[in-house]
């Protein structure tokens, strides 16, 4: 069997926009949230979801590794994307990310979730997750790692909430890998929550963890 990393990494800690904005970072504004149990909460953003007990939680050093890994596969090379990578870290905040099996499990498969906040305040044209997904889409079509876009942004309630949701697809030599972006803008941060599975099973679970999202109405 080959080592199942799902290859969500390639996106994780995804930074859409370069340059601009002061003040604090992500980080310090809204915090990395808790986890109570199985349940992770984000006071700022005024939202919680619960993992499965058995899943693991990627712990913050291991996923900030991850994240520089997927940064230079993405970029593959090329200065601009990997500029536009990096610029956008401090307003980025990897919230949490969770895989079925500890990463590098030897299972064919690890589907995987993946939450994380960017600052968009600074950017009066994002105002729903749609509009963020617009330029996700293209910062992903510029990278070197090969995407397809089986449908258009489209929208879907989440825990009462309204997320774009952008499919893609990571074709890589040996298999498929498909991805969900949910993306709602609040508290000027995009919220994006991020699925990656190869089969409708994996899909599945996902979508159960997604129906424990719970808001809070923003203050």
């Amino acid at each position: 069997m080959r080592y199942g990393k799902s290859c969500s990494w390639i996106v994780i800690g995804l930074c859409v926009f370069a340059g601009g904005g002061c003040g604090k970072k992500a980080s310090q504004q809204i915090g990395h949230g808790r986890f109570e149990g199985p349940v992770y909460h984000n006071d700022y953003l005024a939202f919680e979801i619960t993992i499965p007990a058995e899943w693991s939680i990627q712990d913050r050093e291991t996923a900030r590794k991850m994240m520089r890994t997927g940064e230079k596969m993405m970029a593959g090379g090329d200065a601009d994307v990997q500029a536009a990578l990096e610029a956008g870290e401090s307003r980025t905040v990897n919230l949490f990310t969770a895989f079925k099996y500890p990463y590098g499990s030897p299972v064919e498969h690890n589907p995987s979730i993946n939450c994380v906040a960017e600052g968009v305040s600074h950017l009066p044209g994002i105002r729903t997750g749609g509009d963020y997904l617009f330029h996700a889409k293209r910062l992903l079509q510029a990278g070197q790692v090969r995407f397809a876009f089986p449908r258009e942004v489209y929208t879907e309630t989440v825990g009462g909430v309204e997320f774009h949701v952008l499919a893609a697809e990571l074709l890589l030599p040996t298999k498929t890998v498909k991805q969900e972006y949910f993306a709602t803008v609040r508290k000027g941060y995009t919220l994006l929550l991020i699925l990656a599975y190869s089969t409708d099973e994996e899909k599945a679970a996902l979508r159960s963890i997604l129906d424990t999202v719970k808001f809070t109405p923003q203050q």
